[in-house]
């Protein structure tokens, strides 16, 4: 039986505003923002962080946007608790086995959860559980009340069907994004619009609107159509302006030597076509998942660059692209992780972008650096989804 979950109508003007109305939908006074702003203990990180490349290509600074916006969640978070007497908002994570990567993007997200003050829950399940106990504790956090957001952490192990666990949240409670209601809203045109935005997509046009880089009349492109990010960042760009979007597909982009080796008589013909693509760019988006693909080449002068890509390589850089772009796995080595005793000083791995980041700064206008750009913007997308759902509580 389908569930019958609860509809909200936002009537926000999408292209004027594409995140001021879907991410802020209440007002304070100032003075009480201020205050509770005030009253904030941790300071904001210092702006003068210099870029890890010699161009003269300006460094978009994620980790002092993201800060930024912690701190306005966190105002609006003791402003809810002092005046309105309300408790703080509920995140509930769902982790499935002991991937290495997975419980440490969670720490994070639990260790930012605290630090603007919403309450963090970890449902930590073994490797081999299967579909109906995962299905049942996701139930469970939709009735819990106390819960204003449910995450799965993603990837899940293959005997389970991730599209059926991700239908089963709440999609009021469905903060990164990902249920076929809000999908599908997003997709959409008009008034209705999805309960949340996809955090990384989010992140990205935010950290765009922060840094007063312009979207209405430019033209991207987006390479990778992934459902995270490639496509719902699509939508939200065609919502907020910009005059062409071209999604490149991840395809033709992840392993294109053996594409080129399957397809020899297209290969003349894709590779031209899909460079030009990204060269008309004003702004590209790239979330390959390919350690350093995009070189000088594929950008405009005086474009913009947002890097979503995290691919960890060995230190020795060329060897290491070259070991990894073969590898399309998600997963982490456990040696980014940890430290060799033989290497106390660094640890085996560093991570590294989609974009070739020292060439490219030649060229491009603005870039994000990798790490530092837009894994903290997620975060902090993923807080502010967590208090939109707390503050909807009130009008249900």
């Amino acid at each position: 039986m389908r569930p019958n979950w609860p509809k909200l109508k936002l009537t926000c003007n999408c292209v004027k505003e594409p995140l001021r109305g879907w991410g802020r939908r209440l007002s304070f006074s100032p003075q009480l923002l201020a205050r509770a702003a005030w009253n904030s203990s941790k300071p904001e990180p210092d702006s003068e962080s210099s870029p890890s490349w010699t161009g003269s290509a300006i460094m978009l600074d994620g980790r002092l946007q993201a800060a930024r916006w912690k701190r306005e969640i966190a105002a609006k978070i003791l402003f809810r608790r002092t005046s309105k007497r309300m408790g703080p908002p509920g995140l509930a994570a769902v982790v499935i086995g002991d991937r290495p990567d997975s419980l440490l993007y969670v720490r994070r997200k639990s260790e930012a959860c605290e630090e603007v003050g919403i309450r963090f829950h970890l449902e930590r399940l073994p490797g081999d559980a299967d579909q109906d106990m995962v299905v049942n504790v996701l139930r469970k956090l939709n009735s819990d009340d106390r819960f204003h957001g449910i995450m799965l952490q993603l990837p899940v192990p293959v005997h389970l069907n991730e599209s059926r666990l991700l239908g089963s949240i709440n999609p009021m409670k469905d903060v990164d994004g990902l249920h076929p209601y809000n999908v599908g809203r997003l997709a959409m045109r008009g008034t209705w619009r999805p309960a949340f935005i996809p955090c990384a997509p989010l992140g990205c046009v935010e950290l765009l609107w922060r840094e007063n880089i312009q979207i209405k009349g430019r033209s991207v492109a987006v390479l990778g159509d992934s459902n995270v990010v490639g496509m719902p960042i699509s939508w939200l760009l065609r919502d907020s302006g910009a005059s062409t979007i071209n999604v490149v597909h991840g395809y033709w982009l992840k392993v294109p030597e053996q594409n080129n080796m399957k397809f020899p008589a297209q290969a003349n013909f894709v590779e031209p076509n899909l460079l030009n693509t990204v060269r008309n760019a004003d702004i590209i988006i790239s979330a390959i998942g390919r350690a350093e693909v995009i070189k000088r080449d594929w950008v405009k002068a005086g474009a913009t660059v947002i890097d979503v890509g995290i691919n960890p390589i060995p230190w020795d850089h060329h060897e290491g692209i070259a070991r990894c772009r073969h590898a399309s796995s998600r997963k982490v080595p456990a040696a980014f992780l940890e430290q060799r005793p033989d290497k106390p000083e660094k640890s085996d791995y560093k991570v590294v972008g989609d974009v070739a980041a020292e060439e490219v700064s030649h060229v491009a206008n603005a870039m994000t650096p990798v790490p530092g750009g837009i894994g903290p913007m997620t975060i902090a997308a993923l807080l502010s989804n967590t208090y939109l759902g707390a503050s909807r509580q009130e009008y249900l």
